[in-house]
């Protein structure tokens, strides 16, 4: 990568992951770990955080908004969209854009498991959201849905766990990404899941690895010349 170019940090503010395990160490471990971290590197970034979360766990909310960090909407429950249907689906974000607002503006979106219908956009722009960062380069996914003007759409662009991988294979990684380069990670990923039986790539390198792992990515990236960004700052 060429000197200046965006990078949008962001992390999905969840239960254990998820579908795997519904617990919430990671809120409660990890998610500290994470914002010192973010505090320690003084980088933006934005947190999609879910209702049922938010409810749960409102001083978490408020420890994101007090550093200035971007709350961002993911929705209610964790369950997947494209198992709704559209009442369902308009629930899930007015809920919890209900909650969210309660702390702070929310005009971002990301849908668990980076699955969201095209045909569910429009609810985005019923409740005043602007940004949607559901999608995936590297997922197969619906065209683009353009009958809503003004929604702009980030997409991911590696799964999380390869953050995780040894800088050696990571950074070349790294380096050949399209931009803007849009990465994400969970709470639970600070906290040692190893011996779990989830899934091998869910569990590998976590804990104080993954923390060390995203620093790393955040001093490499910053010292080629990354501006960090916030979802909501992305002009499309």
């Amino acid at each position: 990568m060429a000197d200046g170019f965006d990078v949008y940090l962001t992390a999905d503010v969840e239960p254990d992951c998820p579908p795997y395990l519904w617990t919430w160490h990671g809120i409660e471990q990890g998610m500290p770990r994470l914002l010192d971290l973010f505090a320690s590197e003084s980088v933006p970034g934005t947190f999609f955080v879910t209702g049922d979360t938010a409810e749960r766990y409102p001083g978490t909310v408020e420890a994101i908004v007090a550093q200035k960090l971007e709350l961002g909407c993911h929705g209610f429950s964790h369950e997947a969209f494209d198992t709704f249907d559209e009442n369902r689906a308009r629930e899930e974000i007015r809920r919890t854009n209900r909650i969210l607002r309660g702390f702070a503006p929310v005009t971002s979106f990301r849908a668990p498991y980076l699955r969201f219908p095209e045909r569910f956009v429009p609810l985005l722009a019923e409740d005043a959201i602007t940004h949607d960062a559901s999608r995936a380069r590297y997922k197969r996914k619906e065209a683009a849905n353009v009958s809503v003007s003004g929604i702009r759409r980030l997409s991911a662009s590696i799964p999380t766990s390869l953050t995780r991988l040894p800088a050696l294979i990571r950074n070349p990684l790294l380096w050949a990404l399209k931009r803007p380069v849009v990465l994400f990670v969970h709470p639970w990923e600070f906290i040692d899941l190893t011996r779990s039986t989830i899934p091998f790539d869910c569990r590998y390198r976590t804990g104080e690895p993954a923390l060390a792992d995203l620093r790393a990515v955040i001093r490499r990236l910053r010292d080629n010349g990354a501006r960090f960004r916030r979802v909501e700052e992305f002009a499309g």
